[in-house]
């Protein structure tokens, strides 16, 4: 066996998933956006979500906005993580500081959530994967990196492997 080979069967892979959080309500009690809470039909989307999905779903770490919308998403998901890290910077955050965040996750993490908001999902997702996509409420996409350090990761650099609604 050469050294090329070496190098491909030691290859593991990131994956990146981002999920964008599930249908909220229209106001909040103190009238600022990042206290909104999830709907009655958000939270039940986000339940179905993880219904259909949970047992496909083995998550190292997830980085979360701390937006009141996207903690209780995360929270209906019960996901099975080691991990869920909250952030404020990532509260309506645009790609170039989801990127940012990603690029301190540990390498011994291969399977990244990012819990957030549009647009900058949608602009990550489209970035990383060169495919316009535009993610609705509670839906998720899992890219594949082909790279073994999240500082690697770029403009294309991702294959979209599949939705999750």
């Amino acid at each position: 066996m050469d050294n090329d080979q070496v190098i491909q069967s030691n290859f593991n892979p990131k994956f990146l998933y981002l999920l964008r959080h599930s249908d909220a309500e229209n106001n909040s009690s103190d009238g600022r956006d990042f206290s909104r809470k999830l709907s009655r039909f958000g939270k039940q989307k986000a339940r179905d979500f993880c219904s259909k999905n949970s047992s496909e779903l083995r998550i190292d770490m997830v980085l979360c906005s701390m937006a009141n919308r996207t903690r209780e998403t995360v929270n209906l998901l019960d996901l099975k993580t080691t991990e869920v890290l909250l952030y404020n910077s990532l509260y309506l955050a645009e790609k170039e500081l989801i990127l940012s965040e990603i690029e301190k996750v540990p390498n011994n993490v291969n399977k990244l959530l990012v819990v957030g908001h549009n647009n900058g999902l949608s602009n990550l997702a489209s970035y990383l994967t060169g495919r316009n996509l535009l993610l609705s409420t509670c839906e998720m996409v899992e890219i594949q990196l082909e790279t073994k350090e999240w500082t690697l990761i770029g403009q294309e650099t991702g294959v979209l492997i599949r939705n999750f609604f």
